[in-house]
């Protein structure tokens, strides 16, 4: 084995005995005479081996021990010394040297110390050079697997059994940074959970790390960005014994998913609804029209009896006059049309037939109006009628708002026709003229009045589009939730009062779905208007009517 070796000793026979010995075995052999020259033929020149006497003048052999693994970890140290027992070899080996000689030396004992020293010597570099080479590549998959995990769009945690954070990706920080707080090394903490530990009945990572298998589940949590949902799915790590020793959680984003199947499931439903309604409506229209051409027909009627009647008075009283009638006859009859108040009858019968045939043309304009409002219609945009689709929803809702407030309209006859979804359109119209409504009767419960509310409707053309402006009398939106109203899941509305979902569906129907926008002015005490801006469609003509 080629090598390079350094002979550190004082004494000069052992010295040269040793440098002969090594240079016959093939070796490079060079000596030192003292620890301080030692240091300068290291600091000079490269060698693969040192034999180094413990005891020397000066500095002793063990500071150049400790000078070597220090400065030059590469080269190998094998120590020379007259002292032999246990005591000694263990020191010895405790200073990490590869070997010893005892004098006095014989070449034999030199050459396998020096060669074993060699072996073992190149063996720790092999294997410093493949650690190096393994840190190296973790290191590598390390940050591979970190930037995999950084740029996930589905937040990752880890925990101990314990419920100890032990890891999480930037996406879990984002949406819950308290996880990178020092006092919040629980997931409890981090996630501000009201459950504390031992009691998560229904936190699927806590149930994982209890039994050991995957879980599931939907769950509503309070982020730096507000109450959102995610689907977690859990899995758990387990030891060489088969005990769980952490569990791992991803968590999936689906607050908007969600919230579109509440969409789903809302439009189905109003679709259902929507369907009913347009059957029974097409069911009374038969009816209502039977009844009005009826009381039309009485109203026609009654006009020519009344015509006979008066010319039967006239010609009676004449009769009566010339005597041609008995005045027992005379009395009778007077006392029949006194009874029965033809006067009366005359007077007011055309005007219950007037007020029926009101009520017959507000009956069919419901009916038309449910009609038109729940027709259940198509996934495409269809040019409409702004002012119509309003006035339909007033029409609807009535009942809503007719107890609390008067309802003023002012529609801007010269409206271009706008390219939207109906339906979708028709619900935010409904949404916000039932909040007025509930805002304007909260507010005079608030104050014990029993004053009547007023919700106001402008429709205006603009450069572009359409403005639609809806405002009420009501209490006003407190400052301190007005940038949250359009937030999914936020609302006000107590139990019985709507899914409070209204405005965040308004938002994305107008924004979303239509490219408009739809923005407010509230102040407490006074009111809250409400503005929707919709393009107008590409090939729009003008509404004259």
């Amino acid at each position: 084995m080629d090598a390079k070796i350094l002979v550190v000793d004082d004494e000069p026979t052992v010295r040269n005995l040793l440098v002969r010995y090594l240079n016959g075995a093939g070796y490079e052999c060079l000596a030192a005479d003292s620890v301080n020259s030692a240091k300068k033929m290291l600091a000079e020149q490269e060698f693969d081996l040192l034999l180094i006497d413990l005891k020397m003048p000066g500095e002793s052999g063990f500071e150049l021990i400790h000078h070597a693994k220090e400065l030059y970890p590469k080269i190998g140290r094998v120590v020379v010394t007259g002292i032999d027992s246990l005591d000694v070899a263990g020191k010895i080996m405790d200073l990490g040297v590869y070997g010893y000689v005892i004098k006095p030396i014989t070449k034999s004992i030199v050459l396998i110390t020096v060669q074993n020293a060699l072996k073992h010597l190149q063996l720790d570099l092999d294997v410093q050079t493949h650690r190096k080479e393994l840190e190296k590549d973790m290191t590598l998959r390390s940050g591979k697997l970190a930037a995999i995990m950084n740029n996930l769009t589905i937040g990752v945690l880890m925990c101990t059994p314990d419920m100890e954070i032990i890891e999480a990706n930037r996406q879990m920080v984002q949406w819950f940074p308290r996880i990178t707080e020092e006092q919040s090394p629980f997931c409890y903490d981090a996630f501000s959970c009201q459950q504390k530990k031992h009691n998560f009945d229904n936190c699927p990572l806590a149930i994982t790390l209890q039994s050991g298998k995957s879980g599931e589940g939907i769950k509503r949590i309070k982020t730096a960005h507000g109450e959102m949902e995610f689907r977690i799915v859990t899995n758990a790590i387990f030891d060489n014994n088969g005990i769980v020793s952490a569990g791992i959680a991803l968590y999936e984003d689906v607050t908007e998913k969600m919230s579109l199947e509440r969409d789903l499931r809302q439009a189905q439903k109003l679709e259902a609804v929507g369907q009913l309604a347009a059957g029974i409506a097409h069911e009374i229209n038969t009816p209502i029209q039977y009844i009005g051409d009826n009381i039309n027909f009485l109203q026609t009627s009654f006009n020519d009896v009344v015509t006979v009647l008066d010319a039967y008075q006239y010609y009676w009283h004449q009769q009566v006059q010339d005597g041609c009638i008995a005045p027992e006859i005379d009395r009778k009859l007077s006392a029949i049309v006194q009874k029965a108040d033809t006067e009366y009858l005359t007077e007011e019968m055309p005007r219950a037939i007037h007020q029926s045939l009101d009520g017959v043309r507000r009956v069919d304009k419901i009916v038309r109006a449910m009609k038109e409002f729940s027709h259940p219609g198509n996934n495409e945009k269809s040019t409409i009628d702004i002012n119509k689709i309003i006035d339909n929803t007033i029409t609807v809702c009535r009942n809503e708002w007719k107890y609390v407030a008067e309802m003023e309209t002012s529609f801007a006859p010269d409206l271009p026709m706008i390219s939207c979804f109906q339906g979708d359109l028709s619900q935010v119209f409904l949404n916000l003229i039932v909040n007025a409504a509930h805002a304007i009767e909260s507010d005079a419960a608030a104050r014990t009045d029993s004053k009547m509310g007023k919700i106001s409707i402008i429709t205006k053309k603009f450069d572009g589009g359409v403005s639609i402006q809806i405002s009420d009398t009501g209490g006003g939106i407190p400052v301190t939730i007005q940038e949250r109203i359009f937030d999914p899941f936020f609302t006000t509305k107590p139990v019985g009062k709507g899914t409070g979902q209204g405005l965040a569906i308004a938002y994305r129907t107008i924004v979303d779905k239509h490219q408009g926008t739809i923005f407010f002015a509230s102040e407490v005490g006074q009111g809250t208007t409400f503005v929707i801006q919709l393009p107008e469609s590409v090939n729009s003509s003008t509404n004259k009517g």
